[in-house]
């Protein structure tokens, strides 16, 4: 019997998909955004879907899913049960789906609800309804089922990836998951997560992003939004003037440290065991700025293999629990 898993990692800047069909693993993301046809010109923008699922009711009427440009994204708050949360992990199944397939859905909860079992089950059924869904994804009907909905505490994906690093009842460790808009940190002790030990800041990538061109262009070093990561990734401003280029390894090297230093008073303050634990970075803005973490805590930094790998690793650790779940 074919078994088939899909787990959504709806973040704040992106919505991710990994998929377990019959033993085969893939991935799919789209950026947290949706708008309406009254929004003017959202179907010419690039990487536009339609999209609508009668189960969601009014919230999913004809929806414009799949860019950034967009015009509605995640608010600043910490929920996940948000109604732009609920549409993006729907079309996030529906669109990974074929017509007609049973699929299990496993998703991240916040640790707030998550340690209570009752909010938790109510978390689940608001977001991922279960049965008959009737989906239309570009004016295409699509009609499949959802079997089986697990929900798993967020940013814990990585337990499953690598239980050996975990299972030990006296290692000490903290999960640092750098996002796009939000840092979850988590306590874990013998393969558990601490739910009392564990919270949530609004250290994200678009917080540094946003922080570094702020000072590059206070200094007249003029860069678009599109051009940020990329300086961040290579470490400086590809200028055409020398002088400026230099100036901008400065200026981001600075930016970046600053914003670790902001990463490292909150972790200290979550725990005062702090210096002793072993730090284990997922999430792509981790990657991005791996180097630099590296280097700050020496010796006690792990990250994934890959920036695709840091990226996946919640939705990747979430769908490889729940397959074995089913399949063993």
């Amino acid at each position: 019997m074919c078994i088939t898993v899909c787990a959504v990692d709806a973040g704040k800047s992106d919505t991710k998909t990994s998929v377990i069909r019959d033993g085969q693993l893939s991935h799919n993301a789209f950026p947290t955004a949706i708008g309406r046809a009254t929004d003017g010109g959202t179907d010419l923008l690039d990487h536009v879907h339609t999209f609508s699922c009668k189960n969601l009711g009014d919230i999913c009427r004809e929806v414009r899913i799949g860019s950034a440009e967009l015009p509605t994204k995640s608010d600043d708050n910490y929920s996940k049960d948000s109604d732009i949360n609920r549409i993006c992990t729907m079309y996030a199944i529906a669109s990974s789906v074929n017509p007609g397939e049973t699929v299990n859905v496993a998703i991240g909860c916040p640790l707030s609800l998550f340690k209570d079992k009752e909010k938790r089950t109510e978390y689940g059924m608001h977001v991922v309804p279960t049965g008959r869904m009737e989906c239309v994804i570009d004016g295409e009907p699509k009609v499949f089922t959802i079997d089986k909905r697990i929900v798993y505490a967020e940013s814990t994906g990585i337990l499953t990836l690598h239980p050996e690093l975990f299972s030990e009842s006296r290692y000490d460790a903290a999960i640092v998951d750098l996002g796009g808009l939000n840092m979850n940190i988590s306590a874990i002790n013998g393969g558990s997560v601490i739910v009392g030990e564990s919270n949530t800041s609004n250290h994200g990538g678009r917080f540094l992003q946003a922080e570094i061109q702020k000072r590059l262009i206070g200094q007249g070093i003029p860069i678009t939004d599109a051009q940020v990561v990329p300086a961040i990734e290579r470490g400086y401003v590809n200028d055409h003037d020398p002088e400026r280029k230099r100036l901008s390894e400065e200026i981001i090297s600075e930016g970046i440290n600053a914003f670790i230093d902001k990463v490292t008073a909150m972790l200290k303050k979550s725990w005062t065991n702090f210096d002793t634990l072993e730090l284990f970075f997922i999430g792509g803005t981790s990657y991005l700025l791996k180097p630099y973490l590296e280097k700050r805590f020496e010796g006690f930094s792990h990250f994934e293999e890959s920036f695709e790998a840091a990226r996946f690793a919640n939705a990747d650790g979430f769908a490889r629990k729940m397959y074995a779940k089913l399949a063993g």
